[in-house]
């Protein structure tokens, strides 16, 4: 996983949208993610996607940078030197790094209550868990979450059919 600036390019009309990461690739995906999903952030860059088709772009990374604090400061420089159109702020910034106060970490949390994920969310997220080892540490805290939480019925039958085929050692 390197760090590098980056553009999104259409090769059709050859405008451009120039951004950085820690993690190209892993940033490349949530881009290509959000053009698909049609929610990109880059309301001018998801209406090309649409328009011209996702064969149309082309990523191609502009500079490796290996220290990740000059991530920023090159971005800044190929902003100004490209001068992108997708990109509607001219100002490169970024949140690496960051610390948030304990009251911006509060309300982050209220706004998260009563949110629900979809039942496919959560059997991805159960899928990819599968058999992966846990650290004491987060096994503890797995356990004490659950401190308190009585099963109904159904749920108790549950646990009991799946106790049953365990392998016993």
């Amino acid at each position: 996983m390197a760090s590098a600036i980056y553009a999104i390019v259409n090769q059709a009309t050859r405008d451009m949208y120039v951004g950085s990461a820690v993690s190209v690739n892993r940033r490349w995906n949530a881009h290509r993610c959000n053009l698909r999903k049609r929610s990109h952030h880059c309301k001018h860059l998801q209406n090309a996607y649409a328009k011209y088709g996702g064969d149309a772009f082309d990523w191609e990374i502009i500079e490796f940078v290996s220290d990740k604090t000059k991530l920023i400061e090159r971005e800044q420089f190929w902003l100004d030197f490209f001068q992108p159109i997708y990109n509607k702020r001219k100002i490169a910034d970024s949140c690496f790094g960051v610390k948030r106060s304990e009251e911006s970490r509060q309300k982050m949390s209220a706004a998260q209550i009563g949110r629900t994920q979809s039942l496919e969310t959560i059997a991805k997220r159960s899928a990819a868990l599968k058999g992966k080892p846990r650290s004491l540490d987060v096994r503890a805290k797995i356990s004490a979450s659950h401190i308190g939480i009585v099963p109904n019925e159904e749920t108790r039958a549950k646990m009991s059919e799946s106790a049953k085929r365990r392998k016993r050692k």
